[in-house]
């Protein structure tokens, strides 16, 4: 999803992509965002299926021009996805299931602010779920888990730490406890830092 980079990082998280997920935004924003990792463009390994999440207007849009062929914001989606577009491999996840995702799992008080029209679950949340929905296992990497301030927000930084902004559209505390929740249910396996659970324990007994 995203901008998840793979080159340098193959025994971490794999070296070859089946499924991308994504919204207009982050397709074209995770080119500037992480070019600096050495992210280049959004996978395109042969037979790979994208799939969008419709999150706004601009995401309509996109869609428009992708399937016609045009121009959406004097940018031309197709290009982003390096040749490889083909309607049969490109699905969009359907409005229902959004909102079950949010109204279910992942319903934030923040849908009680001010702010609340531009409250989601995040592309990370879509993308697990969807993923428990199509497939026997699922196996989450670089998810927030509950001694992140300890880490970098993004896997690729290693010279430098970034910490990770808690923005008000996505409620990454709420997300980070149904991550461990699951994992501890084993309904999914969440990859953390050898040791986290250990200091964990020792912090509660403490």
């Amino acid at each position: 999803m995203n901008g998840a980079l793979i080159e340098g990082y193959e025994e971490d998280v794999g070296n070859r992509t089946s499924v991308y997920v994504h919204t207009s935004y982050s397709i074209t924003a995770s080119l500037y965002l992480f070019k600096k990792y050495g992210y280049k463009s959004a996978p395109h390994d042969e037979g790979i299926k994208y799939v969008m999440i419709p999150e706004g207007m601009r995401d309509y849009l996109w869609l428009n021009a992708l399937f016609k062929g045009e121009k959406a914001s004097k940018k031309d989606p197709r290009t982003y996805y390096s040749g490889q577009f083909n309607e049969n491999h490109f699905y969009v996840l359907h409005q229902d299931f959004l909102r079950y995702v949010r109204n279910r799992f992942l319903k934030s008080s923040n849908l009680n602010q001010g702010l609340w029209p531009i409250v989601r679950p995040t592309n990370g949340a879509f993308t697990i779920f969807t993923a428990l929905h199509a497939c026997d296992t699922v196996s989450a990497y670089g998810f927030m888990t509950e001694d992140y301030r300890k880490y970098s927000n993004y896997y690729a930084e290693k010279h430098h730490k970034t910490n990770i902004v808690l923005y008000a559209n996505h409620d990454y505390i709420l997300e980070k406890n149904l991550w461990k929740s699951l994992h501890d249910k084993k309904i999914i396996k969440l990859f953390q830092r050898t040791g986290s659970q250990d200091e964990i324990e020792m912090s509660k007994r403490a």
